[in-house]
């Protein structure tokens, strides 16, 4: 099989044609059958973050024109965003994806598809997906058309000028294909006439448990720049005290869990290097999960 990206740097979709063994670029309205390669979108939503800066100076990768509150500002529209798209629930709908192929190494060639599911809406519902990569900008428009087919899978239902698909093949699921770096989130929304459901997936996580306490990063930025830490399992509304290190340094801090126990929190990589390996670990008694990754390598 021949496979060919989307235009532009880490594309955002790929595409395979019914009955076909090779891939192409295709036009996101009508394809026989799709395979998006999964990225973000952005949703505005206010949540509590703490900035942990491992040195005095915005990252060297960065404009270093940007002043604090500039910063403070970016570091909160991008935790918006990630939050935002997990809770991008109507009341009574329902969305899952479903993996159903694993290639590859972690951190490394991994390539992943989905199925998605979404229940609760009406059957004649058609979906316009919407993407929102850590690469990119602004959102992209993906794949439109898309039906409802059994138990909800999302399908190019090809029986409409109005649906994706081909009605030689009628019916057909998507596969949702993504190539995800180390900690990378894929948030995807599916935008009907009179709502939009959204969810995120984490292909390739960073995450940890202890006595069950979780602890997880995710990459907000291209090279990890930008880590969004969440976790569940603490006590609830306490003072949750963790450590942050990356080379020689180090900073001891806490971060106030919400009346379930859980916790967000942004970490923002040390800017006197090009890359390094970051440790965060949870201090308390009751648990303390750590994990670590790289930032500064695509």
């Amino acid at each position: 099989m021949i496979a060919e990206k989307a235009a532009g740097p880490h594309a955002s979709f790929y595409s395979i044609r019914a009955g076909s063994n090779q891939t192409r670029k295709g036009n996101p309205k009508r394809d026989d059958c799709r395979r998006a390669k999964l990225s973000p979108m952005r949703y505005r939503l206010l949540v509590t973050t703490v900035l942990v800066l491992l040195s005095g100076g915005f990252a060297a990768s960065q404009d270093s024109a940007v002043k604090q509150n500039d910063l403070a500002e970016l570091v909160q529209r991008l935790m918006d965003v990630e939050v935002g798209f997990s809770q991008m629930i109507p009341p009574g709908m329902s969305i899952e994806a479903k993996e159903i192929s694993r290639e590859g190494k972690s951190g490394g060639n991994l390539v992943v598809q989905y199925h998605i599911f979404v229940k609760g809406t009406p059957s004649d519902t058609l979906f316009q997906e919407m993407e929102w990569p850590v690469t990119a900008d602004k959102p992209a428009v993906a794949l439109g058309g898309i039906s409802i087919g059994k138990d909800g899978i999302l399908i190019c239902a090809g029986r409409t000028p109005e649906q994706c698909g081909d009605a030689k093949k009628p019916d057909d699921p998507i596969e949702f294909i993504t190539m995800p770096r180390k900690g990378e989130p894929t948030r995807l929304a599916f935008v009907a006439s009179t709502f939009k459901i959204g969810t995120v997936i984490v292909p390739d996580p960073v995450e940890a448990q202890d006595k069950g306490c979780s602890l997880s990063a995710v990459r907000l930025t291209q090279k990890f720049e930008l880590a969004f830490l969440s976790g569940s399992g603490y006590p609830p509304s306490t003072d949750v005290h963790y450590r942050v290190s990356s080379g020689e340094m180090t900073s001891d801090l806490a971060i106030k869990s919400d009346s379930t126990g859980a916790i967000r929190v942004s970490v923002l990589h040390p800017s006197k290097k090009s890359k390094d390996t970051v440790k965060v670990k949870i201090t308390e008694a009751k648990c303390s999960p750590e994990v670590s990754y790289e930032w500064g390598s695509i």
